[in-house]
C-alpha cells in the first residue's frame, strides 16, 4: 500500500465523508473486518438484518404491508433467507406500477439518493437508494479491490459508460464530484460511448499520460482498447490489475486484456437497484457475494429457489435500503451459485457464471463496434441521461429492443407506456442511430409486446450482422 493510499484512507476519505455526509471510511473498515467471518457468523448477521428489514417493511412500506396481509403473514414468519420464498418476486414492472407505495413512510427522516437504470433488459426504471446502501456498496467495492492488491488512493483509470462515468454538464454539483474523483479517488474517467479508432487513440493517450496502477471499465470497452493497442503494436504502461464490470466477461475478452496489459483481470458484478455486489478474489473461482449487504437467491420462473449449481433468475434482497426496500427483486440476469466455497478461505457464497449480461457488440457498416450496454444511451435525447426532459422522454418507453439483420440494417421495436403516444415522439431515437449507423436503414415500430429471445432470456440488443465480428 502506497503512502498516498494510507493518507487517503486515514485523512482524505474521512474528510470527504464529513463534507458530504457519507460514511465510506467506516463502511470500508467494516467490510475488511467481516470478510473472514465464518459461514455461521455470516448467516447470523444476514438473518438479524433481514428480520429488522422485514419488520420495517411491514410497519412503514404500504406495498409490503398489503403483501403481508394478502398472504396472512407477519414479520415473525420471516426469520431466515429460506423464509423469503413466502414472499412474491419483486419485478421492474411492479416497481413502476407501485412506485409511491414502495417508498417508506419515514423517508423524511432518512438520507437517500435518486437512482435510475435502463437495465440489461431494456426496461427503464427509477428507484431510491438509501445512503447506507450507497456507502456499503462502495466500501465493499474497495474491499474487492484489495483482493487484487489495489488500494483506494492509487491511480485508477476508468473506461465505461454512464453507470460509472457521469458527464460533467458544468453544474456545481458535478464539479465537486469531479474534484472528489480526482483528488480522493484519483480516478480519471473516460466515456466509452465512442470507441472508433480515433476515440480509442484518445483513450490510449490519456491512459499513457496518467500511468495508473489499475484500469477499470466495461469488459467489451477494455477489450476493444486492448485490441486497438495490439493491432497498432503500441507500448503499454505497467498496471497492477484490470477490473471488469457492467457486462459479461467473455473468455476471449479476459485473455486479450490480460495479454495486452500484462496484468490479471478481476471481474465484478453489481446492481445499485437491488443492492447486489460480488467480486472475484485472487483464486478466480467465482464471484464472492457480499452477504453482509444482500441476500441472493437463484429461482425458477415461478420464484421457487433452486439448489446450488442450477441456473436460474437472480433475486436479491437489499438488507440496508430502508427508504425503498427491495425484497426478492428480480435483477434480470441468469446465474447460479457454486456448490463449493472458494479455496481462499472466505465463506461468502460464490456466484458462478452470470449468464444474463451479454457483452455482445453490434457493428455499423464502417466496422465500428457498439457495446449492448452503451446502446442504451441512444434512447436518450441528445444522448444525455441526466436532464429531467430526457429522462421523461425515456420513461415514455415501457420496453425496447434493437434488431440488426444480416445486412446491418436496424429495426427498433418500442412498446410505449401510452398506446396513444405518437410515433414521432421518438424521432430523436432514429436520429441518434442514423448518426452512428450512417449507411444502415433505421426504422422504428410500435409493438404491443417485446418477445423474448429463443433461449427465453430477455435482451434489448439482437444482432445477426457478422461481417465485422
Amino acid at each position: 500500500m502506497s503512502l498516498y493510499s494510507v493518507f487517503d484512507r486515514k485523512v482524505l476519505i474521512p474528510l470527504g465523508d464529513k463534507l458530504k455526509g457519507r460514511n465510506l471510511h467506516g463502511e470500508f473498515s467494516e467490510a475488511l473486518s467481516t470478510q473472514w467471518l465464518s459461514e455461521e457468523e455470516l448467516f447470523a448477521l444476514q438473518n438479524k438484518k433481514l428480520q429488522m428489514l422485514v419488520r420495517h417493511c411491514y410497519e412503514n412500506v404500504p406495498y409490503y404491508r398489503k403483501v403481508f396481509e394478502e398472504r396472512n403473514l407477519t414479520p415473525d414468519d420471516i426469520h431466515t433467507r429460506a423464509d423469503l420464498s413466502k414472499l412474491p418476486v419483486l419485478t421492474k414492472q411492479i416497481i413502476k406500477d407501485h412506485f409511491d407505495e414502495l417508498i417508506s413512510k419515514d423517508i423524511d427522516q432518512r438520507k437517500y439518493v435518486d437512482g435510475s437504470t435502463g437495465g440489461s433488459t431494456g426496461t427503464p426504471m427509477r428507484f431510491k437508494e438509501d445512503i447506507v446502501t450507497w456507502n456499503k456498496l462502495r466500501g465493499l467495492n474497495f474491499r474487492g479491490w484489495t483482493w487484487a492488491g489495489f488500494y483506494v488512493g492509487e491511480k485508477l483509470f476508468t473506461l465505461a459508460g454512464n453507470s460509472l462515468v457521469k458527464k460533467n454538464t458544468g453544474g456545481r454539483k458535478l464539479l465537486v464530484k469531479d474534484l472528489y474523483d480526482r483528488l480522493i479517488m484519483r480516478n480519471i474517467k473516460r466515456d466509452c460511448t465512442d470507441i472508433t479508432p480515433e476515440a480509442l487513440k484518445g483513450h490510449y493517450q490519456a491512459l499513457m499520460k496518467y500511468q495508473p496502477a489499475a484500469i477499470r471499465g466495461y469488459a467489451s470497452s477494455l477489450y476493444f482498447l486492448a485490441k486497438y493497442i495490439e493491432q497498432n503494436q503500441l507500448p503499454v504502461c505497467k498496471v497492477k490489475v484490470v477490473f471488469t464490470t457492467g457486462e459479461k466477461l467473455h473468455p476471449k475478452y479476459r485473455f486479450k486484456i490480460q495479454r495486452v496489459f500484462q496484468a490479471p483481470v478481476f471481474d465484478g458484478y453489481g446492481a445499485a437497484d437491488g443492492g447486489i455486489t460480488a467480486h472475484e478474489c485472487y483464486m478466480h473461482e467465482g464471484l464472492h457475494i457480499a452477504e453482509e449487504q444482500c441476500v441472493v437467491e437463484i429461482a425458477d420462473n415461478n420464484g421457487r429457489c433452486l439448489p446450488d449449481g442450477e441456473v436460474g433468475h437472480v433475486l436479491t434482497t437489499d438488507l440496508n435500503n430502508y427508504v425503498f426496500p427491495f425484497l426478492r427483486y428480480k435483477v434480470g440476469d441468469l446465474a447460479y451459485i457454486k456448490k463449493e466455497p472458494c479455496s481462499c478461505g472466505r465463506k461468502h457464497r460464490l456466484l458462478g457464471e452470470v449468464i444474463g449480461r451479454e457483452g455482445r457488440a453490434i457493428y455499423n457498416k464502417q466496422g465500428r463496434p457498439f457495446s449492448s450496454i452503451v446502446i442504451d444511451n441512444m434512447f436518450f435525447k441528445d444522448l444525455d441521461i441526466h436532464t429531467e426532459e430526457c429522462q421523461r422522454l425515456y420513461e415514455k418507453m415501457d420496453r425496447f429492443q434493437i434488431r440488426q439483420d444480416k445486412c446491418g440494417d436496424l429495426h427498433i421495436l418500442i412498446k410505449p407506456v401510452d398506446s396513444h403516444e405518437p410515433l414521432e415522439t421518438f424521432d430523436y431515437v432514429k436520429d441518434n442511430f442514423n448518426t452512428y449507423f450512417p449507411d444502415s436503414k433505421v426504422d422504428i415500430e410500435f409493438v404491443d409486446e417485446i418477445p423474448p429471445l429463443p433461449s427465453g432470456k430477455e435482451d434489448y440488443c439482437v444482432s445477426e450482422f457478422t461481417d465485422f465480428q
